[in-house]
């Protein structure tokens, strides 16, 4: 009999059904409708149907209502706010007290399921435990003083009560797992004549298949590909996908499903549609983007928000209007940070107050800049940030505030947005409640209870009833399905292994059998899952991934004993490709498109991207893409790399030969010539905030040192004469292809050739020169097309702490650049010659030739060049498991 229908016959004698979870109420809930819309009807009264904490709420408001001096029932946060207050004592001790007292109630709970509260009579010897032990004294004591009780007692005084009506029988459905407490409960009422049933999923031999995957990427693939041949075949099936793990794995299940069975919904022009997936697991409601803009600009109001966080908020597009104006928003925040890079800061923060005054002269920001004002003005009016007040008044400002903000944007909110604001709004009365204790808060004290309980509170939009469920083991009982298929059944997973309760004596907790007590624990619990799922559905496969980063993964040995022994796992490539489409449309590739030669293309940096990645040139130069620029704190290496540059243009002004050099050594001068030239660099950057001057100051010492260390190897050289810095070379011709060029420096040598001078801050090595793809081509461009008479050679000027140094090509590096140099260094061993440089102008020929003609292959040169790319979003190399082979290879991005 299917459950479907034990579910029918169970209602029609008038039983209550009992779920083990809420999830599994909403399941049986709409069978329920599914019989009652197959018989015709429209209307129908709302079924017995509830969870356990549900119905024992249920029982308790009856027994409240009959009870005079029944205890009031503490809320989950109230709950909370009480552990905390317990624990006060123990305040120098605890260094979260609102984790501590959320591991308090989780203590407090097993005690309470397990009956296990006894077991506080004598002193535990653990430190922690014993403390725990006090604090629950406390709690308990409190409790009884002011009349209240735990959600976790319930079961006791109602299954002593005679007085609360009971259902003639109560049917249970979806449990794993019975408690100690549950159990007796039920014990209780069966003896006051309730008849105690269970829906059964009827057992059944179902076929099993039994898969092995590389990686998890391909497992997830498979399973995909196998979900999609089946709604092919069905439209109508049920499909369940159980994942152990299912939070980790979370957004890799739902890219891969996205690219396999709703490709279109990858594409950003496509208006949102309901996906035929659904995950059983909800998300911290504080991870919901519309109350995370509502946090975020309650912040705001108190502290200053970092770069990154205020482009979130106005991309969100639930500030103001930003949503109806979200491109013109897109632009403003790209031209933020475009100037936040080319100006440095160092604190990368800014307050309510100061964005809201940059805003204020914009014509096209008027409504935000209109919006945030007045919260400000609300925020001074409330006296926001120097008055405490109750919880209840907090509440009721917080929609004070978010409303004068515009929050969450002017547009009607579709079915999850509408189902996020209504948890949230149960989410701030419920913190309302919290004034029974007549504590009053700060602002950012109440913030904090807000952004923590936010963060806690678990937030699940009703389910759509997607022909695919992804769920986990535990959350799928009471459910049948037409197929199952059981991701990540390896040994590290299932049976899933969890820990101790920290604040428990872990003899009490093996004494009553307490979850995660013992492996034999673990194993029983998983076999009996595993059962019921084999029961659940007619098809059903297990699958394992071999690897996953580095670590090597063996099959559940829960799920291969359901396999033969002699039983060999299928592989997932075989069962990921065999569902493809055979015949699949050719479309002819569109020509490229070419470059226009009168057009110039820039500097070396397209050459430089041309030969990493024709892509990157191609995005760059034709489609105009650019990074999303992240402020970041202090100095990153590029910026570091530009004020080095900028402080050796100004020295080598001042000093222009290697005499000139080796006398500010001799007469101590060389110190204060850097200082005077760094200084000129990084006094902009200066600030009165002592972190940011602090910040400079330390940067100022870093530079001088690894300035002080270079001049002394500039110092040994044979002598020579700086001709040029910064020299440009514009409209130069590379084949048909014109581009500007820069050297950093042009040194005149004794023999009267010269020298091009590169300096690097990062990892740069002249090994690929030999190369058709180099990775560092400006010297080579210099050398070749900038018309530099009598060239001696090419070289980097490293810069870096222990590697600095020359290296590079020269004619005569002993005799023309300094005369300690190695015989093994490549600048002896490979000499500058013209062969040379015309092996160079032929690479760079090339390379300029294939920009020209539109060459936009996704081919990157290496594993190492999708590492440092920053346009994976455009070329979707990931899709061809490129970038996780660049992760294999272990190498440096830099080198």
């Amino acid at each position: 009999m299917s459950l479907a229908t034990q579910l029918a016959d169970a209602l029609r004698r008038g039983a209550t059904i009992i779920a083990a979870s809420a999830r599994t109420a909403r399941v049986l809930q709409r069978l329920c409708a599914e019989d009652q819309r197959a018989a015709g009807r429209e209307v129908w009264p709302a079924p017995p149907i509830l969870d356990w904490d549900a119905w024992l709420r249920e029982l308790w408001r009856d027994y409240a209502f009959i009870t005079p001096d029944a205890p009031v029932l503490l809320t989950s946060l109230q709950e909370q706010v009480l552990w905390t207050v317990v624990q006060r004592e123990d305040a120098d001790l605890v260094l979260s007290p609102h984790a501590m007292a959320a591991q308090a109630m989780e203590a407090w709970e097993l005690l309470s399921d397990y009956r296990a509260h006894g077991a506080r009579a004598s002193v535990w010897e653990a430190t922690d435990a014993e403390r725990f032990r006090q604090w629950a004294a406390r709690f308990e004591h409190a409790c009884e003083r002011n009349g209240w009780i735990s959600a976790s007692r319930l079961a006791a005084p109602l299954a002593g009560s005679a007085d609360i009506a009971l259902p003639a029988e109560v049917c249970l459905a979806g449990f794993d797992r019975v408690t100690p407490a549950q159990r007796a409960f039920l014990g209780a009422m069966a003896d006051r004549g309730v008849v105690l049933s269970e829906l059964e999923l009827q057992l059944q031999i179902p076929a099993r298949r039994w898969i092995m995957a590389r990686d998890v990427r391909e497992e997830i693939s498979a399973c995909a590909v196998w979900a999609r041949d089946l709604l092919l075949e069905n439209p109508a099936v049920r499909i369940g996908i159980i994942v152990p793990s299912v939070a980790g794995l979370r957004g890799t299940i739902d890219r891969v499903f996205r690219s396999l069975l709703m490709p279109t919904s990858e594409d950003i022009r496509t208006p949102a549609a309901s996906m035929p997936w659904e995950f059983s697991l909800g998300q911290p409601l504080a991870d919901v983007p519309a109350i995370r803009a509502a946090l975020l600009q309650l912040r705001w109001i108190a502290e200053t928000l970092p770069e990154e966080e205020i482009s979130w908020l106005l991309l969100s597009g639930f500030v103001s209007d930003t949503a109806t104006n979200s491109a013109a928003t897109a632009r403003y925040d790209a031209m933020r940070r475009r100037r936040g890079t080319a100006h440095v800061s160092l604190l990368p923060q800014r307050s309510l107050a100061e964005f809201a005054d940059s805003l204020a002269a914009r014509s096209d920001r008027s409504a935000l800049g209109h919006d945030l004002t007045a919260l400000l003005q609300a925020t001074a009016a409330n006296h926001i940030l120097d008055q405490p007040r109750q919880p209840s008044a907090w509440a009721d400002l917080v929609h004070h505030l978010l409303d004068r903000a515009a929050w969450p944007g002017r547009r009607a909110p579709e079915s999850v947005l509408f189902q996020a604001l209504q948890r949230w709004q149960r989410l701030l009365d419920d913190l309302a409640l919290l004034d029974f204790d007549g504590r009053r808060y700060s602002y950012n004290e109440f913030l904090g209870l807000l952004g923590s309980h936010a963060r806690e509170t678990i937030f699940a939009p009703e389910s759509r009833d997607a022909p695919i469920q992804i769920t986990g083991p535990f959350e799928s009982s009471g459910q049948e399905f037409d197929a199952l298929w059981f991701l990540s059944a390896d040994d590290s997973r299932w049976p899933q292994r969890g820990r101790l309760h920290p604040l428990l004596p872990p003899g009490i907790q093996r004494q009553f059998g307490m979850p995660h007590s013992t492996p034999e624990h673990d194993w029983n619990l998983a076999h009996r899952v595993t059962t019921r799922l084999l029961a659940s559905a007619p098809r059903v496969v297990f699958s394992f991934a071999r690897h996953e980063i580095d670590v090597e993964l063996r099959p559940s040995p829960l799920a291969a004993s359901l396999f033969p022994g002699d039983a060999l796992p299928e592989s997932a490539n075989t069962l990921r490709f065999a569902g493809e489409p055979a015949n699949l449309e050719s479309i002819p590739e569109a020509a490229p498109l070419p470059w226009p030669q009168e057009r110039n293309a820039g500097g070396a940096d397209v050459l430089r991207r041309q030969s990493a990645c024709p892509f990157q040139a191609f995005a760059v130069k034709r489609l105009a893409a650019e990074p999303m620029e992240a402020v970041e704190w202090g100095f990153d290496p590029a910026e570091k790399g530009n004020i080095l540059h900028q402080v050796l243009q100004l020295f080598f002004r001042a000093v222009r030969t290697r005499d000139d050099l080796v006398a500010a050594i001799t007469a101590n001068r060389l110190d204060a010539e850097l200082a005077i030239h760094i200084d000129a660099v990084l006094d902009p950057y200066g600030s009165s905030d002592p972190w940011q001057q602090s910040y400079v100051d330390a940067e100022k010492r870093r530079l001088r040192a690894r300035l002080t260390e270079w001049l002394a190897i500039e110092a040994q050289r044979h002598p020579f004469r700086v001709e040029a810095r910064e020299d440009p070379r514009n409209d130069v011709h590379v084949g048909a292809l014109r581009l500007n060029l820069r050297a950093d420096r042009i040194d005149v040598l004794a023999d009267g050739s010269r020298l091009l001078i590169d300096y690097k801050t990062g990892e740069a090595s002249p090994a690929s020169w030999r190369s058709d793809r180099p990775d560092e081509p400006q010297l080579l461009l210099y050398a070749a097309y900038g018309n530099v008479a009598d060239l001696s050679g090419v070289v980097f000027a490293k810069i870096r702490a222990g590697k600095t140094g020359f290296d590079g090509r020269m004619r005569d590096a002993r005799g023309q650049l300094c005369a300690n140099i190695g015989t093994r260094s490549g600048l002896v061993t490979e000499p500058y010659s013209e062969k040379m440089r015309d092996d160079w102008a032929a690479v760079l020929v090339r390379l300029a030739e294939q920009f020209l003609a539109g060459d936009a292959a996704v081919d990157p040169r290496e594993p190492a060049v999708c590492k440092q790319c920053d346009l994976h979003s455009l070329c979707r190399i990931a899709e061809l498991n490129r970038a996780a082979s660049a992760d294999d290879t272990g190498e440096d991005a830099d080198a």
